[in-house]
């Protein structure tokens, strides 16, 4: 057991990324497996619904780590936000820029989040997770609720996911 241990660990620290990779193919996988199991119903949106709604609990407890990681608490929103997109980038998740069009507020993945690139081209939107997880972080940073919503995705034949986050009414 000990050396096994300590293998894992010397390998963890060299390759991080690798299983942090490995872990988010296992999300990926349950998000898969959520949509093929349960029905599609255009009234509710599921299994849409379910899986963004897993993404806003996911994204308000990463936002709260983030926060007392990192000491934000009295930082404001956008060292807060820089802090969030260093995060998403460094991880893995997807390289992150703002855009502004027709004065709305546009968070790009360039080039697709990682849950769009492995899900390939699938002639529709895919990052339902990944729009929960953003209006979640938000959410938490922000203290009071938020929707985001894909717009372009990289699965539905897009050059990039695109998100637009706005205040929930």
């Amino acid at each position: 057991m000990e050396k096994a241990r300590k293998e894992i660990e010397e390998f963890l620290g060299r390759n991080w990324r690798k299983a942090f990779e490995m872990w988010f193919c296992c999300m990926l996988s349950m998000g898969k497996k959520i949509q093929d199991v349960i029905p599609r119903d255009i009234r509710t949106g599921l299994p849409f619904s379910l899986l963004y709604e897993i993404g806003i609990d996911c994204g308000r407890r990463a936002g709260k780590w983030l926060t007392e990681e990192f000491h934000l608490e009295n930082k404001d929103i956008r060292e807060k936000v820089q802090y969030s997109n260093a995060f998403f980038t460094c991880s893995g998740a997807g390289e992150i820029e703002f855009l502004k069009e027709n004065g709305k507020r546009i968070l790009r993945f360039k080039n697709g989040t990682f849950l769009a690139k492995q899900m390939g081209r699938t002639g529709m939107k895919v990052c339902y997770y990944m729009a929960g997880f953003i209006a979640g972080v938000t959410e938490e940073f922000v203290k009071r609720e938020f929707v985001a919503e894909e717009i372009h995705c990289l699965s539905q034949g897009d050059e990039h996911c695109d998100f637009l986050v706005t205040p929930k009414s």
